[in-house]
């Protein structure tokens, strides 16, 4: 196995990692709710992950080998404000490609988000998955994620 680089992304990584965000969308959103548009990848998600990248409140990891992207973590940080008493991180979004699953990938890029999220004094760190992905559950519920709501949905057409 081939050492992988977990680092933080650079725009010499956007079409990498804007192809790994629109495979995560693919396999799990577009898979999970009918209401995404398949097209939004391909009309948005290199302009969202341009902003991402300069964004000072965001984390952007890239899994690489040899250069080419495998894996990504994007994760967003929100100070206390009049609504929320204390600041709070959320992880947006993580994928590891199907080849590379199981080597500890993703556990690390989640270990880097917790550590993210900590240094810049969250009180709490949030992250959201479909409930018909137990996979994904599980995996965040090794990191010591619990459930804090659920989202009740009704499609009426």
């Amino acid at each position: 196995m081939t050492d992988i680089e977990i680092r933080p992304a650079t725009l010499d990584d956007l079409d990498g990692l804007s192809h790994d965000s629109a495979e995560l969308f693919a396999e799990d959103g577009l898979a999970r709710d009918r209401l995404r548009d398949p097209d939004w990848p391909r009309d948005n998600n290199r302009a969202w992950c341009a902003g991402l990248i300069a964004a000072p409140d965001a984390l952007v990891l890239v899994a690489t080998e040899e250069g080419t992207v495998v894996g990504h973590l994007i994760g967003t940080f929100s100070p206390a404000s009049s609504m929320w008493t204390a600041a709070r991180a959320e992880l947006v979004s993580t994928h590891v490609a199907p080849s590379y699953r199981g080597q500890g990938i993703g556990g690390r890029m989640v270990e880097d988000f917790i550590a993210w999220g900590k240094d810049r004094g969250a009180a709490r760190l949030h992250v959201s998955a479909y409930t018909a992905n137990s996979a994904a559950i599980r995996f965040y519920q090794r990191f010591g994620f619990v459930p804090l709501s659920i989202e009740l949905t009704l499609d009426v057409d």
